[in-house]
């Protein structure tokens, strides 16, 4: 007769009895996180995917003048707004029952984009009117500006979590913010929106892909 206490006896048989059922629990555990997660990623990419394209397009359309920009600037920041909200409602669903070491991981890379943006615009500010910059040197920089930091934290974060298609597409967009100055304006808005935005669809179908393939 056994008289160990019930939840004691549940512990033990809940309790890895080999290293090898230990390391099976924890690459369950894992698979349990990344399937929680992956539909959220797929979903981020194809949300800001789409908002920068539209957004390179409208940009591209008021510097030649074909729209009004009022208008433009009005519809990218409900495009803007949109995809904020959107990223928002995923990131948030897809974190309850999230705890732990990537839980505060993913907050603090979380938390470091509204601060690095911000510090990024601070700092074009300054360096716009300390160096004397025109507006037709700026509509060529920012952009370009703005890559290399979203790029870098792109790469930084599939390196941190092993997420090739994520370091890629760092790289990427590093890449296309190179090429967009040497496209020139108003050229550039569109290569970078659309080169931009066309890299994060593309990984975001791939991202759904992979989660539909049995």
């Amino acid at each position: 007769m056994d008289d160990r206490p019930a939840d004691q006896t549940a512990l033990d048989e809940e309790r890895p009895q080999s290293p090898a059922d230990a390391l099976a629990i924890i690459r369950s555990q894992q698979a349990k996180v990344n399937a929680q997660l992956a539909p959220a990623t797929a979903l981020f990419f194809l949300f800001w995917g789409v908002a920068w394209i539209v957004i390179g397009i409208l940009a591209y359309l008021r510097a030649t003048e074909v729209l009004g920009g009022a208008t433009a600037g009005i519809t990218i920041a409900v495009v803007l707004l949109a995809a904020c909200g959107a990223s928002a409602w995923v990131g948030i669903r897809a974190g309850r029952g999230v705890a732990g070491d990537s839980a505060r991981q993913g907050m603090l890379y979380g938390l470091s984009w509204p601060i690095i943006m911000t510090l990024v615009g601070v700092f074009i500010g300054a360096a716009a009117s300390s160096l004397g910059l025109t507006d037709a040197q700026m509509t060529v920089l920012v952009p370009a500006i703005f890559a290399l930091v979203v790029g870098s934290l792109y790469s930084a974060a599939g390196a941190i979590w092993g997420h090739v298609p994520n370091y890629v597409l760092g790289l990427w967009i590093v890449a296309v913010g190179v090429i967009s100055v040497f496209a020139g304006s108003p050229a550039n808005t569109l290569v970078f929106g659309i080169g931009a935005g066309g890299g994060m669809l593309v990984v975001g179908v791939l991202e759904m892909a992979g989660r539909t393939r049995p």
